[in-house]
């Protein structure tokens, strides 16, 4: 499909197949002095809720207006004739193989949309085929975009949900507020701002009361969630910070902290509930609804345009009222795409980005329109132009005549990641209020009200944050030079247990690092009878590896050598066939007939322990997948370790937890001699994963295995306190975290050379 397109445009350059020629006459001009203009149409199928496009409707046309307008005296200019399609009542699946050309000829050059998160999924994964631009004015997802971080089709002209996670609490620490909390929807939504609430929390300092979360859906009930909230609340006001991906969720929120606000038995309280909205699934209905007399809610965050270019001040004089959530992103999601077939009219077989021909990251490798999209963005020389109708007029001159352009857009600088060239950086956030007045609103004054612009990189009229994937830590653990020492014995020998629980293909990385820490126990001396690996071992044999049958890997890349991890691992016990209880016996050392393999510790040997898998908010680590009801438990690995301890079962234990809210046991296990715990995430915070592989579908490890694995493979006496740094500093997305180091010795001193001497 991606050929096609090339042909298509080009070929209407000269006048052939898919070009519209239309004959411009003066009827009281000479016919020698008739002028053709060549018109190219680029067709760009808009799939978006009905009630979404209307909302951007005015926007879609007045951008349309622009691009007309700004060629109007070119020989040559595109047109985009869009084709719209309703993403809610659709096939996708049969919607997405059309328009990317699986089944059946069409003339798609590029789509805009979807909308939702789980739509743009499917969507994506067909385009990947032909390399169809998709252009997603707001799809936010931190999953989706993690996982196209590297496609050069997939364009995201929105940051991701984590910088509005982020600002939204960055907002909350300003208002020197000192308790939050976050209500979410169960979707790929809600779900960004709970992987990475605890996160920004810990970062900014503040406090998450009690469990801190709940889910929300039509229905739900908050009364319970809130009272709790109020009986563990240190201050005075409490920050309730509400992502829920349907707008008519907000209302139900907003009615319930209302009328939870003015019940009867709270009237008097004095904690009170400041909710603040986060707005990429808000929608004007849903402002338009909200009544002061009957609300609670005043306090939004949701992207914006740029003030500092001037969109929502030309549009408010135009449209006599604020621009709302993405009107920005599709004007400038239309005009890239006119600007880039402008460009493409004009250098059908030449694209450069900052003058060096494209990069390809995708099969198939020749030029389309998403290459020349991506020219556009990344040029840095060039004549400046901008979004409105002059600036635009400029662009398609120069474009015209082969020269480079600069192009700033309605959203602000359209700066984009370096590598694609296809995830934009820098996304203006306003915080915003509603007019608490409904006289005030009656008599024409503005509903929403401007509080403060943020963008990750900031300008002159918002803001900045610090742009997550470049920030330096805020948030780092303080260590004392503890004087904690005693005579230890000489070290005889040395066992580690090595557990994954995790079983389905989706997982991967668990196994994956299971395996992994298998090899590096092995290269540093370990033997297998004194490690015990628990994994299912489904993977190397799965259908699913078609790619790499039998072989499982950490990392794949051109530039190294590639290894198997699952080669020539002794399995022990495949995860199904054990128990909770069965881990006790194991560490415990208690061998039986179905338990064969056990570890025979004692007061001179040394223990290293390592679980990857999923955890939950109530116990940390849990026995099975994601969708596991059962935890492995706090008080059972506390009765496990003190069962050993009274047996003098260890002369030094180190547990190595890569779960979420891995912190859990690292609190269980608090108080031990000689017992050190390193987790991945503290108690309140979801792990992330890391090293996602487009040709397997999955992500191959966890940021916090690699470079625990990195670091002891090249530095084997690494301090502990090294090591905290390190992988502190390398875990995207949660805080590593060390427990019970004072009684275990000084983390500058101690090092890891005890459990990998070699």
């Amino acid at each position: 499909m991606t050929g096609n397109i090339k042909i298509s445009i080009t070929v209407l350059v000269l006048l052939l197949a898919g070009m519209m020629l239309t004959g411009c006459h003066d009827d009281d001009q000479d016919n020698s002095t008739i002028q053709q203009t060549e018109v190219v149409t680029l067709n760009v199928d808009v799939v978006l809720p009905a009630d979404i496009l209307k909302q951007w409707q005015s926007t879609i046309d007045w951008a349309q207006e622009n691009i007309a307008n700004a060629q109007r005296q070119l020989p040559r200019q595109v047109k985009l004739n869009l084709r719209y399609h309703d993403e809610d009542t659709e096939d996708m699946e049969a919607l997405s193989r059309r328009l990317v050309g699986l089944t059946g000829a069409d003339s798609c050059h590029a789509i805009i949309g979807p909308y939702r998160s789980e739509n743009a999924q499917v969507c994506l994964a067909h385009a990947a085929k032909t390399r169809l631009p998709v252009v997603m004015p707001t799809c936010s997802s931190a999953e989706l975009q993690r996982i196209y971080a590297k496609s050069t089709y997939a364009w995201f002209f929105t940051e991701s949900d984590i910088t509005q996670c982020e600002i939204m609490l960055a907002t909350a620490s300003a208002s020197e507020d000192t308790d939050v909390v976050l209500v979410y929807s169960d979707d790929s939504y809600g779900r960004s701002f709970y992987d990475w609430f605890a996160y920004f929390a810990a970062e900014y300092n503040l406090n998450i009361v009690g469990e801190g979360f709940t889910t929300f859906k039509s229905g739900d009930d908050l009364n319970d969630f809130l009272d709790n909230i109020r009986k563990e609340a240190n201050g005075k006001y409490v920050r309730v910070c509400v992502a829920l991906g349907k707008a008519e969720d907000y209302q139900e929120v907003d009615r319930q902290l209302w009328e939870n606000k003015y019940s009867e038995k709270n009237l008097f309280d004095k904690v009170s509930f400041l909710p603040i909205y986060a707005g990429t699934s808000l929608d004007a209905h849903f402002i338009d609804m909200w009544n002061p007399r009957t609300s609670s809610f005043k306090l939004g965050i949701s992207p914006y345009g740029s003030v500092n270019y001037g969109f929502p001040q030309v549009y408010n004089g135009r449209f006599g009222h604020m621009p709302i959530n993405g009107d920005a992103q599709i004007y400038d999601a239309l005009t890239t795409l006119a600007l880039s077939a402008a460009y493409q009219m004009a250098s059908p077989d030449k694209c450069l980005i900052d003058g060096k021909p494209v990069e390809y990251h995708e099969k198939p490798y020749t030029l389309g329109v998403t290459d020349y999209m991506r020219s556009v963005v990344a040029s840095e020389t060039g004549l400046d132009t901008y979004w409105d109708e002059s600036g635009l007029t400029i662009a398609f001159n120069e474009l015209y005549h082969g020269r480079s352009v600069n192009v700033s857009g309605a959203t602000g600088n359209l700066y984009f990641d370096q590598e694609t060239h296809t995830k934009i950086l820098n996304t203006t956030y306003m915080e915003w209020m509603l007019n608490t007045s409904w006289d005030e609103f009656a008599n024409g004054f503005e509903r929403v009200i401007p509080v403060i612009y943020l963008s990750t990189l900031g300008s002159t009229d918002d803001a900045s944050t610090t742009l997550l994937w470049l920030q330096e830590k805020m948030w780092e653990q303080q260590f004392e030079n503890v004087s904690y020492h005693r005579q230890y014995p000489a070290i005889t020998d040395r066992w580690a247990v090595v557990i994954s629980p995790s079983t389905t293909w989706n997982n991967y990385r668990h196994q994956a690092d299971a395996f992994a820490m298998y090899q590096l126990l092995k290269r540093h001396g370990y033997d297998d009878d004194h490690i015990v690996l628990i994994v299912e071992d489904n993977l190397a044999d799965s259908e699913r590896n078609k790619a790499f049958p039998g072989q499982i890997f950490v990392q794949r890349s051109d530039d190294i050598d590639n290894d198997d991890v699952r080669k020539g691992a002794i399995v022990d016990y495949h995860f199904s066939d054990l128990t909770p209880d069965d881990i006790g016996d194991i560490l415990l050392g208690n061998e039986s007939e179905r338990l064969p393999q056990v570890i025979h510790s004692t007061a001179t040997s040394n223990v290293f322990f390592f679980w990857s898998g999923h955890g939950g908010s109530r116990e940390g680590p849990l026995w099975g997948d994601e969708d596991s009801r059962t935890y492995f438990g706090t008080t059972r690995i506390h009765d496990i370790v003190e069962g050993l301890s009274q047996k003098n079962g260890y002369r030094r234990m180190i547990f190595a937890i890569e779960t979420c809210y891995g912190g859990k046991w690292g609190e269980a296990l608090s108080g031990f001699d000689d017992l050190l715990v390193l987790t991945a995430a503290n108690p309140h915070e979801t792990s992330k994963a890391d090293v996602y592989d487009r040709q397997l579908g999955v992500y191959l490890s966890n940021a916090f295995a690699r470079t625990f694995r990195l670091d002891i493979e090249q530095m084997p006496d690494i301090s502990l306190y090294s090591l905290y740094k390190d992988l502190a500093r390398t875990t995207t997305g949660s805080h590593v975290t060390l427990y019970n180091h004072a009684r275990y010795g000084s983390v500058y001193t101690e090092t890891m050379k005890e459990y990998f001497p070699k």
